[in-house]
Parts: structure tokens; C-alpha cells; sequence
């Protein structure tokens, strides 16, 4: 009885800043995440800091840091929301049309653009109540938002996922490299000469891997090993295409988002002048939401819209 006297007594709405400020190590972030005033969020933690009569976040040079107390409530208090969800989302019967839920997608900046502009399109005309929200978390993180049900579906390469996952595979996609139109030294086609010649922009993404890729082309070498000459390394892909319409500098990307760029700032793609495995790209949720009505409509949905049995070409 005196835990339930105990939980009446518990504002839910604390849980949530708590929640948001444990992933964000900012009351700033936190208030703008929430869509509240930082004084709201402050007011908050101080409330939250007596309600289990710990400090819970610390002040530093890197942020809010949470004390060992608040690394374990936060865990329990994952769960708690994860199994609130799934709670509410019991014995609904899903009807796209009418439904107002919200959907976390995990994709790097170059995934969303190419998925999220058909995929909303799509959801405009036939579920108009139905939000998207996007993440790219590091893999490890991700997969544990999936498991709380905060991430429901990854859509990329991604290696390494947890034998508790599912996946359906989506499409092959190939590289392509993607140059200036003027380039001086490379045409129509390219030579492997060219290629390694070449001085190169890289994209590592947070969300996804690029790693087998970047392993066959050392393969590839002339000279054998690492002898690509890297002159820009990026974590996002944003301005890309301006880098490299105002450079001799090559990039090697997705064929789908090759085409994408095409004709935008003066860039244009190439084929590869060797042949690359290429890339599974499917989608992938967590067992908890094998049997869920709408998550199972997104995946289909997802499924209709991407899948294709053939490789992407450049031209």
C-alpha cells in the first residue's frame, strides 16, 4: 500500500525530464527537446533531485553528468516508459487513416535523404496523422532505444545488430564517385590510376557503416593497404555536393544518392572503375514489436515503397 501511496504522489511529467536530461547532459537541450523554458527544466530537477534525495546531475565542463543513482534509475525508468507505451497501444485496432502515432526512424543524414522524402510523400496522402521523427545515434545507443521502444526502425547498412533484432532486406545498392563537372583530370570514365591518384572526401556516418566498403577498396590498392590519399574526412554528409562542385576533390556515395546530387552544383557521377559487392540495405526492429499493428503497416509500407531486386546504376 505504500508504494502505491508512493506513486500517486509521482508526477510522470518529472520522469520525462528526467528521461530527456539523462540523454541530453544539457537543461538547455532538454528544454528545447521538450518544447519547455530552461527555468521549467531547472524546476524540474530540483523537484526530481528531492523526490529520490540525490543530486542525480552533476555541473561540468561537459555537461550535466549523472550521478551513479541517476545511471540506475535512468535504466528502470526506460522500461518504465517502454512498457507505458506499449500499455496504451494495447487492443488498438490500427487504422492508418485516422491514427495520430508517432514513428522514430534510425538513418544517417544520406539515408534520410533518400527515404524520408518518398516515405512522407506517401504518408501525406494516406495516414496525414501520422508523424516521423529521425535519429542517428552511435549503433550501440541505438540499439538500446530500440529495445525501449524510443527508436522503431532502422533502415541502412548496419552491422553488429543483436541477435534479438529483425531484418528484411530492402534493395543492393553500389557506389558511385561523385565529381566536379569540370574536372580536370577525370572524364566520362575513370581509371583505377585515376582513381587512387585522386585526392578523396570521406563520409563516416554515426548511423550505418560504410566499413566493408572502405575495406574492399584498400583490397583494391595498387599499392596495397590504406593508400587512398584523404584530404577532408566528414561525420555529415550536408555540403557535400558544394565541397566537392568546388574541388578536384572525389567522393564515393550511395548510386541512389549519386543521382540525387546530379546536375546540383555543378557535381556529377562516375562509375567506379572496379567492381564493389555491393551493399545490402534493409530495415530492421526489435522482437518487442514483431506483432504490433502499426509497426507491422510501417514495415510493410517501408517494404512496398523501397524494395527492389536490382542494383542501383549510376547512369
Amino acid at each position: 500500500m505504500k508504494a502505491d501511496t508512493e506513486l500517486r504522489n509521482v508526477d510522470l511529467n518529472l520522469l520525462l525530464v528526467f528521461q530527456v536530461l539523462y540523454r541530453n547532459r544539457s537543461t538547455t537541450r532538454a528544454a528545447e527537446s521538450l518544447h519547455l523554458t530552461q527555468p521549467s527544466v531547472s524546476n524540474a530537477l530540483k523537484r526530481l533531485r528531492g523526490l529520490f534525495d540525490d543530486v542525480l546531475f552533476v555541473k561540468t565542463a561537459e555537461g550535466m553528468q549523472p550521478t551513479p543513482r541517476a545511471d540506475e534509475i535512468a535504466a528502470l525508468v526506460d522500461e518504465g516508459f517502454a512498457s507505458l507505451r506499449l500499455a496504451m497501444q494495447a487492443g488498438r485496432t490500427f487504422d492508418p487513416a485516422t491514427a495520430t502515432r508517432t514513428f522514430r526512424l534510425y538513418v544517417s543524414d544520406l539515408g534520410q535523404a533518400i527515404f524520408i522524402p518518398p516515405l512522407v510523400a506517401h504518408l501525406q496522402r494516406v495516414a496525414p496523422n501520422i508523424r516521423i521523427v529521425t535519429a542517428d545515434p552511435p549503433l550501440d545507443a541505438a540499439q538500446q532505444m530500440m529495445k525501449l521502444g524510443q527508436i522503431d526502425l532502422a533502415i541502412g547498412m548496419f552491422t553488429g545488430l543483436h541477435a534479438d533484432f529483425h531484418q528484411q532486406r530492402l534493395f543492393p545498392e553500389m557506389y558511385a564517385a561523385l565529381v566536379r563537372k569540370d574536372h580536370p583530370t577525370i572524364g566520362a570514365a575513370m581509371s583505377v590510376e585515376e582513381f587512387f591518384a585522386a585526392e578523396h572526401v570521406i563520409y563516416t556516418p554515426t548511423a550505418g557503416s560504410h566499413a566493408r566498403f572502405e575495406a574492399e577498396l584498400n583490397a583494391l590498392s595498387p599499392h596495397g593497404g590504406d593508400t587512398r590519399r584523404v584530404a577532408l574526412q566528414l561525420t555529415h554528409s550536408f555540403g557535400l555536393d558544394r565541397i566537392v562542385a568546388s574541388s578536384d576533390l572525389v567522393a564515393c556515395i550511395p548510386s541512389r544518392l549519386a543521382r540525387v546530387l546530379a546536375g546540383r552544383n555543378d557535381v556529377r557521377p562516375v562509375t567506379l572503375p572496379f567492381d564493389i559487392t555491393p551493399a545490402d540495405i534493409a530495415q530492421f526492429w526489435h522482437e518487442r514489436y514483431q506483432r504490433d499493428e502499426g509497426h507491422q503497416w510501417l514495415r510493410a509500407l517501408v517494404y512496398e515503397l523501397f524494395y527492389d531486386l536490382r542494383p542501383s546504376v549510376v547512369l
